[in-house]
C-alpha cells in the first residue's frame, strides 16, 4: 500500500500530461504587390511563381495578404490548392480594387463567420474613406474552429494607408475597438501591413495595454537571432532600409498559444524577390488541455 501511494503523485502527473496536447500552426502575413504592368520585369507575371513557392515552402496553415487584385486572387485560388480563401475588392465590397484576403487550409480549420469593415468614420459603408487617406482601406476577418484542437479564435488581416499618418493613427484605434466588439475575449491573431514601424504611434496604440487585454507582436517573443533582418519592405529593385519592418503578425488574448518561430523569409531568383514586401511568418504552438 505505501508503495502504491509513492506512485499516487507520478501517475497523476503523467495522466495530467498525457491531457495537454501542443499542436503547431503557422501563420503567415504577405503584401503581394499588386499587379501592376509598369512594374516591367517586376510585374505579377515574372513574380507569382515565387508566391507560390512561398507557400508551398513554408505550408502556412493560415495566411492575410495584401494588394490583391481579383485577378491574382483568382490566380491565387488556381495554383494554391488545399486553401480556401475569402475576401472583397476594397473599392465596393465586391471585385473593385484591392482584397485583403484571408486564406487558410480547409483540412485544417472550419469556418464559423466571417465579415469587413471599412478603416473609416463610417466602417459599414463599403469604399468609404475618412482622415486624408490616400485608398480605401479594408479589414478581413473571420472566425475559426481549429480541427485539431476545437478551439475559437479570430483572425483580422488589414493594409493601413501609405500616406496619412492621421489615417493608420485612427485605423488603429478603429481597429482595437472592433476587435474588442467582435472577438468576444476569444484569442485573435492580427496580420497586416501597417505602414508603421515600432517607433510609430499606429504600432503604439495598436499595442499599448489596456482593460481589454493587450495586443502583442509575436516578433517580440523569440530570440534576437530570430529577428533578423529588421526590415519587410524592400522595394522594386531590391533596396531594403533597416528598420523598415512594416509587417507584423499580432495576437490577443492567445494565453494557450505559444510563440515557437518567427521568420521573415528572403526567398528570391537571382535578386528578383517574389514582392516588394518580404512575407512573415510565426510558428504557434497551441497548447490544448483536454
Amino acid at each position: 500500500m505505501r508503495k502504491i501511494l509513492t506512485l499516487m503523485p507520478f501517475i497523476l502527473l503523467i495522466s495530467a500530461s498525457s491531457l495537454a496536447q501542443e499542436m503547431p500552426m503557422k501563420v503567415m502575413t504577405f503584401n503581394i504587390r499588386y499587379n501592376n504592368p509598369l512594374d516591367s520585369i517586376y510585374n505579377w507575371d515574372h513574380r507569382k511563381g515565387m508566391v507560390y513557392e512561398v507557400f508551398h515552402k513554408y505550408s502556412p496553415d493560415l495566411a492575410g495578404l495584401q494588394e490583391v487584385l481579383y485577378s491574382q486572387l483568382l490566380d491565387l485560388k488556381d495554383s494554391l490548392k488545399g486553401y480556401t480563401w475569402l475576401g472583397v475588392g476594397r473599392d465596393d465590397g465586391m471585385k473593385a480594387g484591392e482584397f485583403a484576403p484571408i486564406c487558410y487550409k480547409t483540412s485544417r480549420f472550419s469556418k464559423v463567420d466571417e465579415s469587413y469593415f471599412w478603416l473609416s468614420k463610417t466602417p459599414d459603408v463599403p469604399g468609404s474613406k475618412s482622415w486624408k487617406t490616400g485608398c480605401t482601406r479594408i479589414v478581413t476577418w473571420l472566425m475559426l474552429r481549429d480541427k485539431e484542437s476545437g478551439q475559437l479564435f479570430f483572425i483580422f488581416n488589414t493594409h493601413f494607408d501609405n500616406a496619412s499618418v492621421e489615417a493608420r493613427i485612427e485605423s488603429a484605434k478603429l481597429l482595437r475597438k472592433k476587435i474588442d466588439e467582435i472577438s468576444f475575449g476569444r484569442t485573435v491573431i492580427i496580420t497586416g501591413d501597417f505602414n508603421s514601424t515600432a517607433s510609430d504611434s499606429a504600432y503604439k496604440l495598436l499595442t499599448v495595454k489596456s482593460k481589454s487585454g493587450s495586443i502583442m507582436d509575436t516578433r517580440s517573443s523569440v530570440a534576437d537571432s530570430l529577428k533578423k533582418p529588421s526590415y519587410s519592405f524592400v522595394g522594386f529593385p531590391f533596396k531594403p532600409e533597416e528598420g523598415n519592418l512594416i509587417d507584423f503578425i499580432f495576437t490577443k488574448d492567445a494565453q494557450a498559444w505559444q510563440v515557437e518561430t518567427y521568420r521573415i523569409i528572403t526567398d528570391n531568383r537571382n535578386g528578383l524577390y517574389p514582392s516588394d514586401h518580404l512575407p512573415v511568418i510565426t510558428g504557434f504552438n497551441i497548447i490544448n488541455k483536454k
